[in-house]
């Protein structure tokens, strides 16, 4: 786990999707790299973002069993909650992709681990290059 330097902690990741297999696949990727938490709902998601302010960044399934992983997002921007900054909805590919796009959300395709490590990388790992390799390293691992 990255430890850093300046505030001698490791940068925290929420995952939230519905699927135990696939958080846990996401988790293996990113743990090294993160601290990373987990949610199966939007609801479960909103519990952790209020008791855990330190959470840097989350990852969203927009298929989730209360409510699209898009509006919980929608929501944190609208509260202007911090983490809303860095904020990941993965989606299939649809037409509104480009419209959501507009609206400054960050859309990956779903299963694109490559892509999400990037810009986990970019938003958290701008001061270890080395563990940002790492992580890339593991990314195309765990997608082979």
């Amino acid at each position: 786990m990255n430890v850093d330097a300046a505030g001698g902690t490791s940068s925290l990741v929420l995952l939230v999707d519905p699927f135990v297999t696939s958080r846990h696949f996401m988790w293996r990727a990113l743990n090294r790299a993160f601290g990373v938490i987990e949610a199966g709902s939007a609801a479960s998601a909103r519990t952790w973002i209020a008791s855990r302010p330190d959470i840097d960044a989350i990852v969203v399934q927009d298929e989730l069993p209360d409510q699209r992983g898009l509006e919980l997002v929608r929501e944190l921007v609208h509260a202007k909650h911090p983490v809303a900054r860095r904020s990941i909805v993965l989606a299939r590919l649809s037409p509104d992709w480009a419209a959501i796009a507009q609206a400054g959300l960050t859309l990956i395709e779903r299963g694109d681990l490559r892509a999400i490590s990037a810009k986990l990388a970019s938003w958290l790992l701008s001061r270890d290059a080395g563990l940002a390799k790492a992580l890339m390293r593991e990314a195309d691992r765990l997608s082979f």
